[in-house]
Protein backbone atom coordinates (compact mmCIF):
# COMPACT_ATOMS: atom_id res chain seq x y z
CA UNK A 1 0.00 0.00 0.00
CA UNK A 2 2.88 2.35 0.57
CA UNK A 3 2.93 5.77 2.73
CA UNK A 4 0.52 7.78 2.70
CA UNK A 5 1.95 11.40 2.23
CA UNK A 6 0.02 15.37 2.07
CA UNK A 7 -1.15 14.73 -1.60
CA UNK A 8 -2.80 11.41 0.15
CA UNK A 9 -4.25 13.11 3.36
CA UNK A 10 -5.57 16.09 1.10
CA UNK A 11 -7.26 13.77 -1.59
CA UNK A 12 -9.16 11.91 1.56
CA UNK A 13 -10.69 15.34 3.23
CA UNK A 14 -11.22 16.18 -0.28
CA UNK A 15 -13.19 12.70 -1.24
CA UNK A 16 -13.39 11.38 2.13
CA UNK A 17 -11.90 7.80 0.54
CA UNK A 18 -9.42 6.34 2.54
CA UNK A 19 -6.40 4.81 1.33
CA UNK A 20 -8.53 0.76 2.43
CA UNK A 21 -11.62 2.43 0.39
CA UNK A 22 -13.53 3.27 2.93
CA UNK A 23 -15.36 6.15 2.56
CA UNK A 24 -16.40 8.66 5.47
CA UNK A 25 -19.61 10.31 5.59
CA UNK A 26 -20.15 13.29 2.60
CA UNK A 27 -21.03 15.91 5.55
CA UNK A 28 -17.88 15.86 6.54
CA UNK A 29 -15.61 16.15 3.32
CA UNK A 30 -13.67 19.84 2.58
CA UNK A 31 -13.40 21.41 -0.36
CA UNK A 32 -10.22 21.83 -2.43
CA UNK A 33 -9.56 25.19 -0.95
CA UNK A 34 -10.32 24.65 2.41
CA UNK A 35 -8.27 21.29 2.64
CA UNK A 36 -5.22 23.09 0.99
CA UNK A 37 -5.65 25.99 3.94
CA UNK A 38 -5.78 23.40 6.15
CA UNK A 39 -2.01 22.13 5.08
CA UNK A 40 -1.08 26.12 4.71
CA UNK A 41 -2.67 28.63 6.51
CA UNK A 42 -3.46 26.50 9.09
CA UNK A 43 -0.52 24.77 9.66
CA UNK A 44 1.03 27.96 10.05
CA UNK A 45 -1.27 29.41 12.52
CA UNK A 46 -0.89 26.12 14.73
CA UNK A 47 2.58 26.72 14.92
CA UNK A 48 2.23 30.60 15.91
CA UNK A 49 3.79 31.30 12.56
CA UNK A 50 1.29 32.71 10.90
CA UNK A 51 3.65 35.69 10.13
CA UNK A 52 6.36 34.53 8.68
CA UNK A 53 4.85 31.40 6.36
CA UNK A 54 1.67 29.67 5.36
CA UNK A 55 0.92 32.47 2.56
CA UNK A 56 2.99 33.78 -0.58
CA UNK A 57 3.08 37.79 1.04
CA UNK A 58 5.82 39.94 0.50
CA UNK A 59 7.96 39.54 3.87
CA UNK A 60 7.12 36.04 4.42
CA UNK A 61 9.43 33.23 3.70
CA UNK A 62 8.93 31.91 0.36
CA UNK A 63 8.30 28.45 0.12
CA UNK A 64 6.35 27.27 -2.68
CA UNK A 65 6.41 24.30 -5.00
CA UNK A 66 5.74 24.05 -8.82
CA UNK A 67 3.04 20.80 -9.21
CA UNK A 68 3.03 18.57 -11.99
CA UNK A 69 -1.00 19.02 -12.36
CA UNK A 70 -3.70 21.69 -11.61
CA UNK A 71 -4.95 20.40 -8.53
CA UNK A 72 -7.84 22.24 -8.78
CA UNK A 73 -8.90 20.99 -11.87
CA UNK A 74 -7.64 17.28 -12.05
CA UNK A 75 -10.46 14.90 -10.48
CA UNK A 76 -10.45 14.86 -6.57
CA UNK A 77 -9.13 11.05 -6.81
CA UNK A 78 -6.17 12.07 -8.80
CA UNK A 79 -4.89 14.64 -6.05
CA UNK A 80 -2.54 11.92 -4.80
CA UNK A 81 -0.66 11.83 -7.90
CA UNK A 82 0.93 14.88 -7.66
CA UNK A 83 4.30 15.23 -7.30
CA UNK A 84 6.74 18.80 -6.94
CA UNK A 85 8.48 19.39 -9.97
CA UNK A 86 10.50 22.46 -8.43
CA UNK A 87 10.60 23.47 -4.76
CA UNK A 88 11.85 26.38 -2.73
CA UNK A 89 12.37 27.00 0.37
CA UNK A 90 13.46 30.69 1.94
CA UNK A 91 13.16 31.61 -2.01
CA UNK A 92 15.97 29.01 -2.90
CA UNK A 93 15.64 26.40 -4.95
CA UNK A 94 16.26 22.97 -3.05
CA UNK A 95 14.48 20.31 -5.69
CA UNK A 96 15.55 18.71 -7.71
CA UNK A 97 18.89 19.60 -6.31
CA UNK A 98 20.90 22.19 -8.82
Amino acid sequence: MGVAGVWHAIEYHVTGKALDGTVRHDARQLSREDALKMYTLNAAWIAFAEQQRGSLQAGKLADFAVLNQDIMAIPADKLHQTESLLTFVDGQQVYPEL
